[in-house]
C-alpha cells in the first residue's frame, strides 16, 4: 500500500476516512463506494 503505513492497518484507523473502495467485478476491480443517504432524512423540503 503506497500510503506510508505501517503494517497492518487497523480497519478503524481515522486516517483511512475517504478512501473506502468496493469491489465490482463487473467494472472490473475496486471503486470509491456509491454515496448512500441517510435513513430517515427528507429528500426535499416540504413547503406549507
Amino acid at each position: 500500500m503506497a500510503l506510508g503505513f505501517k503494517r497492518p492497518i487497523e480497519p478503524t484507523d481515522p486516517r483511512l476516512k475517504g478512501h473506502e473502495t468496493t469491489y465490482q467485478a463487473s467494472r472490473g476491480g475496486h471503486f470509491p463506494a456509491p454515496q448512500t443517504p441517510t435513513p430517515g432524512t427528507p429528500k426535499e423540503q416540504r413547503g406549507r
